[in-house]
């Protein structure tokens, strides 16, 4: 008896819920049965029901993303890259200047790749593609969590846990789309975790299992590790923080093979092999290890604090804490069953022979990945926009248990789930619409407001109603027809000023971007967009981070480095008065600009890329990358070039105070 139930899980048969196994499927069917006809009559309901259990959440997913399809500012900042690249120009922001915008490498070649086949706005297809992926990535893990548990091959029934965590959430349902990585990051998820649980059943296809063939067996089987390690080592791509992901998933695959020290060196290169070839790419091109806006948001900065409110931010307004608790019993009973059933030898481990008895390690693979992402995001203070940056991480913690077994407790907590689903999506909980905190900000209500439109998707929406500046359109197009090269910059009340640039600039127009990626869509390519918070700017990522203010926007450029950078040597003394720039601080500014490791950093992104420019590059990424200078014009040239500090405009004189305040203020006046 304990012969013939090995070898039906052996043929991919999962055991009943009494730990029998059952009858394998009819001969030439190759152990797997994926059609309720081919399955005996007595399963037909719960393999119908595991169907089901896929395809309508996966379904509603989909509906509830698309109800709220949009894209946002940040998605529109990886759109000017992809034509930067179509336009022939490369993987830059601004022509001539290498800086890496897009935080997410593969995101932003998928997209310029999709986008060179069909020739439509970037925009509709980053919001049509987000939701593609979303919905695959989301359907995907459901399928393998019930694969996991039995699956439409077993007598077991299922019932629904955490994706109904999934179904009440409404920022699960906006991240769907905004143009960012993170439909690309669900679906990278889904596969990883279906490579994990293929990787676990694979010990019952090696070569001579029943019903399988030996070369095709044994073939798929020499590769298939390869493979799935290289797509786990893809998540530093997808974005960088995705690294502890791809990290616990190598472990669990190892855990799980247990190779030879040779073999795992191989499994490890493979994992490498296209992040470190990416990564050198990176370093000669860019001359820096990290994305810009990893470098301008301070990634290894530590405030434990404001993360801890950024993740209460989250779990509090859509009362996830109830529905954590749940989760919580759900989850421990379903572990301890599964080490139970180890230790025993118990044949409700439905995989045999190299990962047989190694279920644990499938479930709390993700379990960990989640906590260490959870960790990684309250340590760096979270995120600006809204409960993004957690929602990876919820999505983790919640993967091996999106369906589980029906037992009774799980029946209970079930029931119990889809009493607080109900609660959670009725008008009892009020709809959540804070446009901004301390900690966060409520991005697609905000969106939603500047555009005048529900559902913003394209590039031209988003131009036509400039956030806070109906008049910057036609202050671009000005600029563009105007006879001489012309710097558009901003005063501290956020009004827009022109005023000419020396004759012979090389950009005909630079605009000061607050809004970066409106200011990248409406300003022409062979422009130039000068960032003002660092995420595509080398001089203002590198500034030191001197305060805390919401993430990604502490490192405000004033204009004393813009106009040291564009304006005529003596500008018009009009304009250092609107721009709030004395003549002491320009003169400190322009001279730190040239001096030190701060003229090399220019040198690395500006000068012409040449063999021995690579190279360089390449060699003084890591220093280039650490790479800090005070913000104050007159410390940064005593730090750069050796030079006393004069009083006037240091940090810390009343100026720089008011300065600072006044910042602070605009800062949320654009965000509102």
């Amino acid at each position: 008896m304990t012969t013939q139930a090995g070898a039906s899980v052996g043929a991919g048969i999962a055991p009943d819920a009494s730990g029998t196994a059952t009858a394998p499927a009819a001969a030439g069917a190759r152990g797997r049965t994926w059609w309720p006809g081919a399955v005996p009559r007595g399963r037909r309901v719960t393999t119908w029901w595991t169907y089901a259990l896929v395809a309508v959440p996966t379904a509603a997913l989909f509906v509830l993303g698309y109800r709220r399809r949009w894209i946002c500012d940040d998605g529109l900042i990886y759109l000017r890259p992809v034509r930067q690249i179509l336009a022939g120009h490369g993987p830059v922001f601004n022509v001539g200047e290498r800086a890496e915008s897009s935080t997410g490498a593969l995101w932003q070649w998928l997209l310029t790749l999709v986008t060179w086949v069909s020739g439509t706005d970037p925009a509709f297809l980053a919001v049509g593609l987000g939701l593609a992926l979303s919905t695959a990535g989301y359907g995907l893990a459901l399928w393998t969590t019930c694969r996991l548990h039995g699956g439409p091959a077993s007598a077991r029934l299922l019932v629904p846990a955490g994706i109904l965590v999934l179904l009440a959430v409404p920022p699960f349902w906006s991240y769907m789309t905004s143009g960012l990585e993170s439909g690309l990051g669900t679906f990278w998820t889904g596969l990883a975790w279906w490579l994990l649980v293929r990787t676990w059943h694979a010990g019952g296809r090696t070569p001579g299992a029943v019903g399988a063939s030996t070369r095709t067996v044994g073939a798929r089987t020499r590769w298939e590790p390869y493979v799935t390690a290289g797509a786990f080592g893809l998540g530093w791509l997808v974005r960088p923080d995705l690294l502890v992901v791809s990290v616990c998933f190598l472990a669990a695959q190892w855990w799980l093979l247990r190779p030879a020290p040779a073999r795992a060196a191989r499994l490890l290169g493979a994992a490498a092999l296209v992040p470190f070839a990416y990564e050198v790419f990176r370093a000669g091109y860019y001359g820096v290890l990290l994305p810009l806006p990893a470098i301008a948001k301070e990634a290894g900065a530590s405030d434990w604090g404001r993360g801890a409110r950024y993740v209460q931010e989250t779990m509090g307004p859509y009362w996830i804490w109830p529905a954590a608790t749940l989760m919580a019993k759900v989850a421990v009973q379903r572990v301890r069953a599964t080490l139970r059933a180890e230790r025993h030898g118990s044949r409700l481990v439905s995989a045999t022979g190299p990962t047989a008895g190694r279920a644990g390690v499938v479930l709390l693979a993700p379990v960990a990945a989640g906590t260490l992402l959870t960790l990684y995001v309250m340590r760096v203070g979270g995120d600006y926009m809204h409960a993004r940056m957690i929602l990876p991480a919820l999505f983790l913690l919640l993967l091996p248990f999106l369906a589980v077994p029906a037992t009774r407790l799980a029946g209970a907590m079930a029931g119990l789930l889809l009493v607080w689903l109900a609660l959670a999506v009725s008008p009892l909980r009020q709809p959540y619409d804070l446009r901004g905190s301390a900690t966060t900000f409520n991005v697609r209500s905000s969106d939603v407001g500047y555009t005048h439109d529900h559902n913003p998707v394209r590039s031209a929406t988003w131009v036509h109603h400039w956030p806070r500046l109906p008049n910057a359109n036609a202050m671009v197009a000005q600029a563009v027809h105007a006879g001489r090269p012309t710097l558009l910059y901003f005063d501290a009340a956020r009004r827009p000023h022109a005023t000419p640039m020396p004759a012979g600039s090389r950009y005909h127009v630079v605009m000061v971007g607050r809004h970066l990626g409106v200011t990248g869509a409406a300003v022409p390519l062979d422009d130039y967009v000068n960032d003002a918070w660092g995420l595509a700017s080398p001089i203002g990522a590198h500034l030191a981070l001197e305060r805390w203010a919401w993430p990604g926007h502490e490192k405000f450029l004033r204009n004393h480095w813009v106009f040291a950078d564009w304006a005529p040597p003596a500008p018009d003394a009009t304009d250092l008065r609107r721009a709030g720039v004395t003549r002491a601080d320009l003169r400190a500014a322009r001279a730190a600009l040239h001096c030190g490791p701060l003229a090399e950093l220019n040198q690395s992104v500006r000068a012409p890329l040449t063999p021995s420019r690579f190279w360089h590059n390449l060699t003084g990424a890591w220093d280039r990358t650490l790479f800090r200078f005070a913000r104050a014009p007159q410390e940064a040239r005593a730090e750069l070039c050796g030079t006393d500090r004069k009083s006037g405009g240091s940090v810390g004189s009343r100026k720089d105070v008011e300065g600072e305040k006044g910042e602070r203020e605009t800062l949320v006046r654009d965000m509102q």
